[in-house]
């Protein structure tokens, strides 16, 4: 069968990331599929991000400027989806590198195959120091083994849909400020469309870069999982441990045994749990600091996690239309 041509448009949102959004737009451009449009969407740079951009689209005439102060994610790709004339839509982030192939591949099963509507890509590290090759190796699904195509949500790095789909599905959902990608996968799952995973559709993505930043990153991520409570049964289990260990601090003021029990609690659920990536880890990079570095990264991810859902679970509480309701109403809706 052969390819029927389909018009692209890919988009993207960005604050303040002049460099970020200069290394994305130089490999859109470069593209051996070119994009038949791309759309940014800036929330609010008080930078020279708009300058920056301003200057590719004076160079290219398919790139689109949209300047909305103060939108989040989710509103700001729902602005470009919304504005973009191809019959596909593309994502991707600021500061991601995608390969020269990625749109083409990308695109291809929307074109081989009608009933195809939603694609998922992949995207790989691009880790200039040893944390950063520590924080993608430990925290990103597909680096260490390789992920199911069934169960594989993508995030917006790489992914693609008709925008046919984006407007059945309601586009992204826009009262959640963090995991707007992955409730908007799962939107798409309960549609049961034609789903793709093309695993050679690649972006190049560099994780955070300091310890301080990667706290603050999943504690974002966390927070929007108490909002949509998705994955919540695995933040319930981090939750009981947590408490366990408190309690069992508390007691060590009251019998030395309490010690011993402590011991081993922090051993198992802090060590043992994450014993074996860090050494698949340490292999991988060839260093024997990526051990205990891994364990200290994957401390932070799990209680700035865990935070970011206490906090997202308390919000979803108090205000319960925004969150829960919405998030029902979106759900539900096709």
């Amino acid at each position: 069968m052969g390819r029927a041509h389909k018009t692209v448009s890919v988009i993207m949102t960005v604050k303040n990331e002049p460099a970020g959004c200069a290394l994305t737009l130089d490999s859109l451009l470069s593209q051996t599929r070119r994009p038949d449009e791309i759309i940014v969407v800036d929330g609010g740079s008080n930078d020279e991000t708009v300058d920056v951009i301003r200057r590719y689209a004076a160079a290219n005439p398919t790139l689109h400027l949209v300047e909305a102060p103060g939108v989040n994610i989710a509103c700001g790709r729902n602005i470009a989806a919304d504005a973009a004339r191809g019959e596909i839509i593309a994502t991707t982030d600021s500061g991601c590198r995608a390969r020269t192939d990625w749109l083409d591949k990308l695109v291809r099963p929307f074109e081989e195959d009608p009933d195809v509507e939603f694609v998922a890509g992949f995207y790989q590290i691009e880790g200039r120091t040893l944390l950063e090759q520590v924080v993608g190796l430990a925290t990103m699904r597909g680096q260490l083994d390789p992920v199911r195509p069934e169960t594989f949500n993508p995030s917006a790095r790489s992914m693609a849909c008709t925008k046919a789909l984006w407007s059945r599905v309601g586009g992204w959902p826009e009262w959640v400020h963090f995991s707007e990608d992955t409730l908007f996968d799962h939107k798409v799952r309960r549609l049961n469309v034609g789903w793709r995973f093309v695993g050679d559709a690649i972006v190049h993505w560099r994780p955070r870069g300091s310890l301080r930043a990667i706290a603050r990153q999943f504690y974002n991520y966390g927070t929007g999982r108490g909002h949509t409570r998705i994955g919540a049964s695995g933040f319930a289990y981090n939750l009981r441990n947590a408490l366990l260990i408190t309690v069992i601090a508390g007691l060590c003021f009251l019998t030395n045994w309490a010690i011993l029990a402590l011991v081993f609690l922090l051993g198992y659920f802090y060590v043992w749990t994450f014993h074996h990536k860090a050494v698949r880890i340490a292999r991988r990079t060839r260093r024997l600091l990526a051990y205990p570095l891994c364990l200290c990264v994957m401390w932070v991810v799990l209680t700035s996690n865990l935070v970011g859902y206490l906090v997202g679970s308390w919000q979803r509480w108090r205000d319960s239309d925004r969150y829960r309701h919405r998030m029902e109403a979106y759900l539900a809706s096709s």
